[in-house]
């Protein structure tokens, strides 16, 4: 089994509400929330883990967001010695505008998404619909550019295995990757920060919450550590000290109860 290597890019910061990751919590504590990527290295293969984004004027019409010179995806890439081309596979960990953005400046690579998210992304809730708006296909990245997962468990390559996580959205996934400190996961958005595991609570937007939950125990019990894809503790190019995965016993999350 192949070990990898993971650095976390910085493509970006939203300047957000914290209830919009961490849901329940009380609206006026406001965060800089940075978009991380996880760039992956091993067996020869380059591996994006989502793109961030490419327009942040258009997003700032929602709320404040920044790409500052050194987070662009280029320049991003050209900290650790990569260009565009050399990235051979690229995974969303779902399609949202923030985890996709730059899907179309990687013609070469061989996309993974799975088959429920990209039929809701095709059609979400009125609710989400914004976050969508957004080409994850033109001429050059095409749908044959996609691989649509269908199961859980999926191998990418010995060491790197999609899991399904839903609950952010019907069709998120997680990924869980082979390192010197044991099985990282990178989480996306079904864990935003470390409060979704330790209160527990889903996700600020989230499409169910008991899916939520049930995905943040899955991640709790198969992995070593966590590469969240909004935590603020992270620092750029950070490659080991992930923090460690929290065990999570049967709690109820904010915002429902428990039904006999």
């Amino acid at each position: 089994m192949t070990t990898f290597e993971v650095h976390a890019l910085r493509l970006g910061t939203i300047r957000a509400d914290k209830s919009g990751t961490v849901y329940g919590h009380p609206e006026g504590t406001v965060l800089a929330v940075p978009i991380w990527a996880a760039a992956i290295e091993g067996g020869g293969r380059r591996i994006l883990v989502d793109t961030g984004i490419r327009d942040a004027d258009k997003w700032s019409r929602i709320q404040p967001h920044t790409i500052a010179p050194e987070e662009t995806i280029d320049a991003a890439l050209a900290t650790l010695g990569w260009r565009r081309r050399d990235v051979d596979i690229v995974i969303n960990s779902h399609l949202h505008y923030d985890h996709a953005e730059n899907n179309l400046a990687f013609p070469q690579a061989q996309f993974y998404v799975s088959d429920e998210e990209w039929r809701w992304a095709s059609d979400p809730s009125s609710e989400q619909a914004w976050a969508y708006d957004i080409e994850w296909t033109g001429d050059d990245v095409t749908f044959m550019n996609y691989c649509l997962v269908q199961r859980d468990h999926y191998d990418v390559l010995p060491g790197l295995r999609i899991i399904q996580t839903p609950g952010h959205t019907p069709g998120h996934q997680s990924i869980l990757v082979n390192t010197e400190e044991g099985l990282l996961c990178v989480t996306g958005d079904a864990a935003c920060m470390m409060d979704n595991f330790t209160l527990p609570a889903p996700p600020g937007t989230h499409v169910g919450s008991a899916a939520s939950l049930a995905s943040l125990k899955k991640i709790s019990n198969l992995s070593d550590r966590v590469l969240m894809n909004h935590d603020p503790e992270l620092s750029s190019y950070q490659s080991s000290g992930f923090p460690v995965a929290p065990e999570m016993g049967a709690q109820t999350p904010i915002g429902e109860t428990t039904h006999h």
